[in-house]
């Protein structure tokens, strides 16, 4: 089971997207989490963005990266550039940044317009991680 952290600034609207969506897909081969540099709430607007499109939210908190002292990931994804040098200090075998606006989503189109375009590169990192660990012969 590959094991991937989303990390955000304040783990309130990027990071818990990611880590929800990942969980919605692959929840059977990935073990997902998200944490932030400096954290505070989940975005409301991020849960109702979730909520529509059908994505299960239970469970979903905010969280320092003290939640995750002395785990080891795969894949650490850094999702703002804040979050960044936090990120490469988590030990993981491979580290990635995609940088979304990790400020609150102040309406909720454009919490549903993050939640998208996260959802698309989760799926790409899905496919590829599928790819790499099924021989094509």
């Amino acid at each position: 089971m590959t094991s991937v952290l989303f990390v955000c600034h304040s783990n309130g609207v990027c990071s818990p997207i990611a880590e929800a969506l990942l969980n919605h897909l692959a929840a059977d081969r990935y073990r997902v989490m998200s944490a932030g540099v400096q954290p505070t709430q989940t975005d409301t607007n991020a849960l109702a963005a979730l909520h529509k499109l059908g994505v299960n939210t239970d469970g979903l908190s905010c969280k320092g990266l003290e939640a995750v002292d002395g785990e080891y990931f795969d894949i650490v994804i850094s999702l703002c550039e804040q979050a960044e040098p936090a990120a490469q200090g988590v030990p993981a075998a491979r580290h990635m940044a995609w940088h979304f606006d990790d400020t609150p989503c102040c309406t909720q189109a454009n919490a549903t317009k993050v939640a998208q375009e996260i959802y698309e590169r989760i799926k790409l990192l899905v496919l590829v991680q599928d790819r790499q660990e099924k021989s094509l012969w």
